[in-house]
């Protein structure tokens, strides 16, 4: 028997039904495909993002590196090779102006002594090389150095900026060079970067007066 046409269009229509949902089901695995896909690139993208900013963050900074090179010849090439400055060695680095005084420049220090270090007042030197202490040891190492190079034959009576911004007295005779009233003993030591003239007392800048005893 033939089917009825209105079976025929029951049939026909559960066909379109089906072929219906088919087209949607299929739309819908292709947009979840592309979803899928899109979450998987951004994750990627993020993946590469992270790595390149750890390896950026591992890499060392070439300017840096070279910037804290201290360079042979220096001032504070010539006062670490030499036995009597191992305290002001110390100090220097611990203030990192080891590095200042040890690249390009022009600068002279009047350098202590570790003899000259140890004419301070008890646990003052342990106390100015705590961190927390850092920046007032800057400015009593600072309070040593003065921009340019000075040498001994330049030094005249009167008043020098230094480079932590206060001034030092100077006294000129024919039979000595004081700072401070520190006798320069040794003068002109010549470096690539400056001078040094060597002193017998640690100078005490006023701003450092009440720290822990110490008196200018």
């Amino acid at each position: 028997m033939g089917k009825s046409p209105h079976s025929m269009r029951l049939s026909s229509k559960r066909y379109s039904q089906s072929n219906d949902w088919h087209s949607i089901s299929l739309t819908n695995k292709i947009k979840n495909m592309k979803t899928l896909t899109q979450i998987m690139i951004i994750g990627s993208l993020f993946a590469v993002h992270e790595t390149a900013l750890a390896q950026a963050s591992a890499a060392p900074n070439t300017q840096e590196q070279k910037k804290m090179v201290i360079e042979p010849g220096s001032l504070t090439a010539m006062i670490k090779d030499s036995t009597t400055f191992s305290i002001l060695t110390k100090a220097l680095t611990a203030a990192e102006l080891d590095v200042t005084l040890g690249n390009k420049g022009e600068f002279t220090i009047f350098a202590p002594t570790d003899e000259a270090f140890g004419k301070l007042p008890a646990g003052v030197l342990s106390k100015l090389l705590l961190p927390e202490n850092k920046e007032k040891l800057r400015s009593l190492l600072l309070y040593h150095v003065v921009a340019g190079k000075v040498l001994s034959t330049d030094l005249k009576d009167g008043d020098v900026k230094t480079m932590n911004g206060e001034k030092v007295k100077i006294d000129v005779s024919p039979e000595k060079v004081e700072v401070d009233g520190a006798k320069v003993f040794s003068a002109d030591v010549m470096a690539n970067n400056g001078v040094m003239h060597t002193i017998g007392m640690v100078i005490i800048p006023k701003s450092l007066d009440d720290f822990a005893g110490l008196k200018k």
